[in-house]
């Protein structure tokens, strides 16, 4: 090898061309791979940009369409009509009419769905803002449309068709009056909001001239507290420390005892039962009816963190309810590294643990739907002013955090919450009613939150509820019988 070498650069030395001929294979696979290096950064770039383009048009060009400062559709309102929002029940939440030659956006049933179907003054909320285009755009007829553009006249925007349902909605505000809070009415099996109502609330008609009151009330007056408050869950958490203790001792969580003697000491906390409670020898069932804490913290000392902290996720604690409304996530911090002092308080809905109302609900429509977590959903159908559809929302799965025997085992401890337990307040003999209350501490001086989830059955029909009453106190005195009310609107 080292005689050809040799003579190879001989060769090279006495002919410079042939030396020229020996390097040129060389220079060529060097620029080969500059170009395919270039070409690489082009192609990869090019397939950034789609990838940019796709995720813009499938999620992101959702908000700039709707956003109040596109200036398309702003244009939009210089030759169309915003349309209605309606009801199921075919009653006008928000329409456009005519004062002083004004075009005035009017609200017939004034407060009462002020937060879910918003404002359309000094930008927009709720379902004005979401449905801001389809408001806007126009599909009536084409020749009416041409008479309408020829004579000078406004085209007739489209309307919007909510699952909203004016009953259920009043029972939830009149059963809220005079309390901050919120209330959430759904179906479990499509996702479909029959009622959302957030307190206090505001005229969404005279958003303008009191502007300024709304923006610097310390009361938080234009808040959604139903899908951007966040509370601290309380014992309605307890539904997921049973379920996954029941996981983990599926042979024999039947057999859980514990003596409750109205306190425990876990880490350097002392854990109390609500309101100094002593609530005796309990086993699991028994333990949920009386909501008692200090089974609870027992309970959660043997499960395995990583586990629970998966379960509470996969119910979307520490997640954002997909729904078409602006939201909050919710907050959960516990883990698999969590220290005790974070497990007792965890355990029992406390702690760093935050959610919505509506978060609260998904979690009762899951079990409800045995399993199955369906998204919520506002929107039921555009049409025309003809009354053609021109959009309709389909019933779309999240996700199937539950099986349906866990589902079954629930409802049996949930049943007896309210026919024995916490819950009573929320009984009725002319529907099955299973549920949670929950008290939940949100300050040092003990100051507590009142919630209720629950859910009513009758001949094949089911609403979930979720009650959320700031400083409220207790669940089942305060929450439970807003619960009530809202049950026999929807089923009278």
């Amino acid at each position: 090898m080292n005689v050809l070498k040799r003579k190879k650069q001989k060769n090279m030395e006495e002919n410079p061309l042939q030396k020229d001929q020996w390097e040129k294979p060389g220079k060529k696979r060097r620029a080969n791979r500059q170009i395919l290096q270039i070409t690489y950064i082009f192609v990869g770039l090019f397939l950034a940009l789609i990838g940019y383009i796709i995720h813009f048009v499938a999620i992101d060009s959702k908000e700039v369409i709707t956003d109040s400062h596109n200036l398309r559709l702003q244009e939009l309102e210089k030759t169309v009509v915003r349309g209605k929002i309606i009801s199921s029940d075919g009653q006008v939440l928000a329409q456009t009419i005519t004062e002083n030659g004004e075009e005035v956006r009017d609200y017939p049933y004034g407060r009462m769905f002020a937060h879910v179907v918003g404002y359309n003054d000094k930008g927009k909320s709720g379902l004005e803002s979401k449905c801001n285009f389809d408001l806007l755009t126009s599909n009536a007829n084409i020749f009416s449309q041409i008479t309408s553009n020829l004579s000078g006249q406004k085209s007739i925007g489209d309307n919007v068709y909510t699952t909203l349902d004016t009953k259920v909605q009043k029972a939830a505000y009149n059963a809220l009056q005079g309390q901050k809070g919120a209330v959430v009415a759904m179906d479990p099996e499509s996702g479909k909001i029959y009622a959302m109502v957030s307190k206090p609330d505001f005229r969404p008609g005279l958003v303008k001239e009191n502007w300024q009151e709304l923006n610097e009330s310390e009361s938080s007056l234009l808040l959604n507290r139903a899908t951007q408050g966040l509370y601290p869950p309380g014992s309605t958490f307890k539904v997921v420390t049973a379920l996954e203790y029941m996981r983990e001792h599926e042979d024999d969580y039947q057999d859980f005892r514990y003596t409750c003697n109205g306190s425990t000491q876990v880490g350097d906390l002392t854990i109390h039962c609500y309101g100094g409670a002593v609530h005796g020898t309990v086993d699991l069932e028994e333990a949920m009816e009386k909501s008692c804490n200090t089974a609870f913290v027992h309970m959660a000392q043997s499960l395995n963190k990583g586990k629970f902290s998966e379960l509470a996720k996969d119910l979307m604690f520490d997640s954002r309810v997909p729904i078409n409304l602006l939201a909050n996530k919710s907050r959960f911090s516990f883990n698999k590294n969590s220290g005790i002092n974070e497990l007792a308080h965890t355990a029992i809905g406390q702690g760093e643990t935050l959610i919505t109302p509506l978060q609260n609900a998904m979690v009762m429509c899951a079990i409800a739907n045995n399993g199955v977590m369906m998204q919520p959903y506002l929107l039921n159908q555009v049409k025309n002013i003809d009354g053609g559809v021109i959009k309709e929302t389909k019933t779309k799965e999240i996700s199937n955090p539950l099986t349906e025997t866990e589902c079954t085992k629930l409802k049996k401890m949930l049943r007896k919450v309210i026919t024995q337990g916490t819950g009573t307040r929320a009984y009725s003999s002319q529907y099955l009613v299973y549920g949670k209350t929950g008290s939940a501490e949100y300050n040092s001086a003990k100051d507590s939150h009142a919630w209720f989830i629950g859910c009513a059955e009758k001949s094949g029909k089911k609403i979930v509820v979720s009650v959320l009453v700031e400083d409220g106190d207790s669940g089942g005195r305060v929450a439970a019988p807003v619960a009530d009310k809202v049950f026999h609107a929807f089923f009278d």
